[in-house]
């Protein structure tokens, strides 16, 4: 099948992903959250949106740099601006999820995105909230080597105009294709001097929720972007050299699924990280315990020789084993085995 110039498959993996999701989507849709876990989780996706897609465009920013910006909502540099904008973008989207796409709302999300924002060195310009008038090249920034152009000046236009049509079309595309199609063709076209990627990631998260997707924010796919950034590139890099889309659409779609599974997994711990707290010597308690505590949380079991390598100070096997007595003793442990040969998960 050929879409907006590009070959795309249907085939049996990207069937079976699409079935897949629907089905956790349902069950994200039933879960019974709690208000203070919907923010919590709320906060997270919030966050690591706009950190991971600056981050993808190698910023230079850290986490706890750009959650203080978040925060106190307020930007001292370039690179704090660019996550600071971002997270603006996403929230502000949201009123538009009634619409039809256009060269106004991308334009709209692209000006928020740039705002107060004047680029780098190698990428001086964004000119913020219209297309761009001069030639894109992909190649390295410190050199003269060019690896892909980018349509003309001219031909971006209708080449958005087309898109557009495309996305707000009746069509008999399963509707979740859509995002990935239109975040696929966005980048090939590169319609703006700057700023193409966060624009774009803000658009798929708004394509997503119009398809009935992650209407709660349970999920954000930059994360899911920037934890495999080589494959992000090599599949956007290579079926825009090939015209194929398809493997693209199979990566963005393996990238739902697995984030629609993360929130289970995200539930699963806060809530024995609630139970954790709720001990009345948690924050007495020696930063040891808390640290194997915490790990054995999130990974379901802690052998001792795992329990060797994240002491700081050096323990004897036996003195983990005494410790571990107390977390068996506390109901959070549970022992599997004997002795050497023994492992230790989590008590539910």
């Amino acid at each position: 099948m050929l879409l907006l110039g590009y070959q795309f498959s249907l085939n049996s993996r990207i069937e079976s992903l699409l079935v897949q999701i629907k089905e956790q989507e349902r069950k994200l849709g039933a879960l019974s959250i709690s208000a203070e876990f919907f923010q919590k989780i709320f906060r997270h996706n919030y966050l690591q949106q706009a950190y991971s897609s600056t981050k993808i465009e190698y910023s230079l920013i850290n986490y706890n740099t750009a959650q203080k910006v978040l925060f106190h909502k307020k930007a001292k540099n370039e690179q704090e601006g660019e996550v600071l904008n971002a997270a603006n973008a996403h929230l502000a989207v949201l009123s538009h999820l009634k619409e039809p796409i256009s060269n106004d709302l991308i334009i709209e999300v692209h000006r928020q995105i740039s705002e107060n924002l004047k680029g780098s060195w190698t990428e001086p310009d964004y000119r913020a909230g219209r297309y761009r008038t001069i030639q894109n090249y992909l190649g390295d920034p410190f050199s003269d080597h060019i690896s892909f152009t980018f349509p003309g000046p001219r031909e971006v236009p209708s080449l958005m105009r087309e898109l557009n049509q495309f996305a707000n079309g009746r069509t008999k595309i399963n509707p979740l294709l859509i995002p990935g199609i239109f975040h696929f063709v966005f980048i090939a076209i590169h319609p703006f001097v700057n700023g193409n990627g966060r624009t774009i990631r803000v658009l798929e998260d708004f394509f997503l929720k119009k398809a009935g997707y992650n209407l709660q924010t349970l999920y954000n796919l930059s994360q899911y972007y920037y934890a495999n950034l080589k494959n992000y590139h090599f599949y956007l890099n290579r079926g825009r050299e090939q015209r194929d889309l398809t493997d693209f659409i199979e990566f963005y779609l393996q990238g739902i699924l697995e984030c629609q599974q993360n929130v289970f997994k995200t539930e699963l711990l806060l809530e024995r990280m609630e139970r954790l707290h709720d001990l009345p010597s948690w924050g007495k308690m020696d930063k040891l315990d808390r640290k194997m505590l915490t790990y054995l949380a999130g990974n379901n079991e802690l052998s001792i020789k795992k329990a060797l390598k994240l002491c700081s100070k050096k323990l004897s096997a036996e003195a983990l084993r005494l410790r571990f007595q107390n977390y068996i003793q506390w109901g959070f442990m549970k022992k599997l085995g004997t002795f050497k040969d023994a492992n230790y998960i989590w008590e539910s």
